[in-house]
This record gives C-alpha cells, structure tokens and sequence, in this order.
C-alpha cells in the first residue's frame, strides 16, 4: 500500500516538473525573442489621438500566455527605438522618440525597465482586452497580433526625469540656449473663411480688417490655440497668448492710430496686427489655418502653419498636413495628433533662424521724412566735423556707426530715405539711472533704433523728430517736429 502512494505521488510530480519545464523552455525562448527585438509593428486603425499611440504589434513567442506581456514591451520598444510604421487609413509614420545608441549606453536600466522591475508595464494598455490574432507557426513558436496603446507624454516625462533623455526642445537650445517668443493668430483666410474677417476701401487700396476679438469667442479657434500653446510650451519656447494681448489694447484706438504734425504731415495708419505684435514683442509669428474633414464615419484634422519673422513679416517655415482620422477624438486631440509628427523638426527651423538672427543681428526698415517745418532736404549740403556733405550721406554714415553692419539698402530722395534690409542688436544694455548698479539689458527693436537717429539730428541740428512705430520691425522717422 506505502509503495503504491509513493508511485501515485511519483507519477503527479513528474507530470508538473514537466510542466513547469516546458513554461520555463517557453519562456526562454519567448525571453531570446523579446532581446532581440523580433516583432512587427505599425499604427492601428486611426493610430490614436492626443497623447497615445494606437499600435498594431505583432509578436512571436513560446507561449502563448506570454504574448501579452510581450506585445506590450514591443509596442514600447518601437515608440522608443524603432518607429512606427505608417497605414492606409490615414496613420502616418511615427519616427522613434530616441536614438538606439541609448539602449546600449544605458542597458543596465532598460534591463530594469523591461525585464527586472516591469516599469513598461504602466505605459501599455490593451483597449480591446483579447488578441486581435493568433497562429501556431511551428513547435515552440506562436504568432500573436495585438492592439496597444501606449501613452507616449508620460513615457517620455518618464525618461526625462531619469535623465535617459532631454527635454523635448532641450537640443534646440542652440549659442545661448535662447529660444524664440512665439505667439500664434489664426490665418487670414481662416478668419474670412469663419466670417471674422472683411475687406474695406483705405484710399482705394482693399485692405483686411480682421475682428480678432469676435473670433476668439469661437470655442474650436480657443481650442487650437490652447492645443498648439501647449505643445511649444512643453519643448520649451516662450508664447505669448493673443487674448491677453487683445485685453491690454484699446481695440478702436488700434484700428486708426495715425501721425500728423502739429503743422500738418502725412499720416500713416497701423493695423491691429501691428499693433499686437508691438504690445507682445514676440519674435516669431505663427499664422493658423485648420478644417475638420470627415467621410461620413471618421474625422481628421487638415492644417497649416505659415512661421513669419514678426519683425519683417519674411516667412520662415511652413508645414502643413492631413492628420489621422478617427470616429471619437476631439478636435484639440485630432489636432495634437497631426502636428505632433512635425513639431520637433518645424521648431528646429525655429531656432536656426534665431540663433542666425544672434549671430548677424535683427533685420528692420526705417523710413525718414521731414516737415516742412525742417529748414533742410535730404539733398542739401551740411557741415559735419568740418568737412561738407550731403545730409543724406551723414545720416547713412551714422546709421551704419550703430548698425551691427554697414550692409544694408538705402534709397535717399530730396524729402525721404528708405532704409531696409537694417540689421541690429537685438539687445542693448541701458544705463540703470535709479538703482546705480550694473546695466540694464533690453530688447532692440525698429522704434528704439529710430530713436538715436532722432537724438543724432537734434543734436546736430536743433531739430526734434517724431518717431512712429509701423510695426516691431519698421519705424518712421519724420524731421521737424515732435
């Protein structure tokens, strides 16, 4: 009887060793597979909205109670090295977050992430709770097909706290490591196209007249600007929001601030752009346009960026796309989830524009004209440390003295000068006439530029000069009078 129950134990304990050998044998190979990174994957259906990828993995494995688990390292590895492949219903291709060198330079804590603590497992989840498919491919060898969905914000705010990465924008830094103020505006055509927009007759040149005001009542418009605010917030770049720009302007002075001497003088009106941009003194402008597309089912978002030098209004990049397509996503989601592929790239064009404007100064234009009240024209002869010149000619001579070159474009007439292609610094330290310590570093721009031509002329001649501000990247300087 004693012998019969040891044979009975016997024949139950080799049944489970065998067992948890084979789980083990699986295992391995499934662990081997998983090392060595062989899986398949690319977006799934719409390729998600907002924060997360939608990812198709296909994964082979011994096992296939292993699969899940497998997928999930899958998906993240391809977020994070590989990429993922694009499709044909209006997925495009996502490009890896990181270079495959920093696996290698940091296997001791990828090992951790993946394997020794599971960390990826709070970045994966599985939406539709089964496998979309699987095959048996030969002994030992299973393929299985899932949809995951990764969150991608928090993996990456995951490595950049562990320092494995920089912060999106942190290489765009560039000399200084400043960045550029960007502040964004919904398109002309967008404003037309919604009805915030019309044309009027200014001395019979048709000129827009948008109602930024009105338009920002619109619940989609907030949203985009919320969405794309943030989106360059996150990497970094300094924004200034339109809204709170409109609330410290004075909206019908804006529409007709005009220039008139105290004995007569041409006038010149400045627009509400203008007038924005010289209240937020944001370098570059970003120009928005976006529709909501849809096939009956699905939507997506089509946009456009136009990047403009808001001190000369000179573009600087454009990108514009179709994003996924989804049935439930919001239009901020859609939207993130179109630019979000082109963002990095688009800002890297950003910050070589800016760092070329630090190295070679500010562009601006002036333009100088005189009251009838100024007793010279730009074509008379005047006397300057002795020696006998034009007037055009000194105040080339001295522009160029506090320009950061003297390459530059000047058109002298006998009652006005235009000046363009002007480069300055865009700083300039200013005496601290309370404090009595170091300087004071301010921002350059066209109307501060302006001024110390002003202060040369009346130093030379006696004469004040009203200075006006056509813009942050134009000013006008009119002799005579103040």
């Amino acid at each position: 009887m004693k012998f019969l129950k040891i044979c009975i134990v016997a024949l139950l304990i080799v049944p489970i060793n065998s067992l948890f050998s084979q789980t083990n044998s699986n295992r391995k190979v499934t662990e081997e597979r998983t090392r060595n990174w062989q899986y398949e994957s690319e977006c799934f259906e719409s390729g998600g909205a907002g924060s997360s990828y939608l990812i198709q993995v296909t994964s082979y494995v011994g096992d296939v109670r292993l699969a899940l688990n497998q997928a999930k390292k899958n998906a993240i590895h391809a977020v994070l090295f590989k990429g993922v492949a694009g499709n044909d219903l209006g997925c495009t291709a996502k490009e890896p977050l990181i270079k495959n060198g920093v696996y290698n330079d940091n296997f001791e804590y990828f090992e951790d992430f993946f394997y020794n603590t599971r960390q990826y497992n709070q970045f994966a989840t599985l939406p539709s709770g089964s496998a979309e498919s699987t095959e048996k491919l030969k002994r030992k060898m299973y393929k299985a097909t899932y949809a995951i969905s990764v969150n991608v914000d928090d993996l990456r705010k995951k490595l950049e706290y562990d320092k494995i990465i920089e912060p999106m924008g942190a290489a765009l830094g560039g000399g200084s490591g400043m960045k550029p103020t960007i502040m964004i505006f919904p398109s002309d055509g967008w404003l037309m196209d919604n009805g915030f927009a019309k044309f009027v007759d200014n001395q019979g040149v048709k000129t827009l007249i948008p109602d930024y005001t009105s338009a920002l009542l619109d619940k989609n418009l907030n949203i985009a600007i919320s969405t794309l605010d943030k989106m360059v917030s996150e990497r970094g770049y300094p924004t200034v929001r339109l809204a709170e720009t409109l609330k410290s302007i004075n909206q019908g002075s804006a529409m007709d601030i005009a220039v008139e001497g105290r004995d007569g003088g041409s006038g010149e009106t400045l627009s509400m752009l203008d007038d924005l941009l010289n209240t937020a003194k944001a370098d570059i402008t970003w120009k928005v346009s976006w529709t909501v597309e849809t096939n009956g089912i699905q939507k997506w978002v089509s946009y456009g960026i136009d990047a403009l030098d808001s001190y000369t209004m000179k573009s600087i990049g454009v990108a514009n796309d179709d994003g996924p397509k989804s049935m439930g996503a919001s239009v901020g989601a859609l939207l993130r989830q179109a630019v979000t592929d082109k963002m990095d790239g688009f800002l890297a064009r950003h910050q070589d524009y800016f760092k070329n404007i630090a190295e070679n100064g500010r562009e601006i234009a002036l333009d100088l004209r005189r009251f009838d009240s100024f007793e010279y024209y730009f074509n008379d002869d005047v006397e300057f440390k002795g020696r006998e010149m034009e007037l055009s000619s000194l105040i080339r001579g001295f522009v160029g003295s506090i320009a950061k070159d003297r390459n530059f474009s000047y058109n002298p007439g006998e009652s006005k000068i235009g000046i363009t292609q002007l480069r300055i610094e865009m700083n300039e330290e200013v005496e601290d006439l309370f404090g009595g310590g170091d300087p004071i570093i301010e921002p350059m721009n066209a109307e501060k530029f302006a001024k110390k031509i002003s202060s040369f002329i009346k130093k030379q001649f006696g004469y004040p000069s009203k200075v006006t501000t056509l813009g942050l990247g134009k000013a006008r300087i009119t002799i005579g009078e103040k």
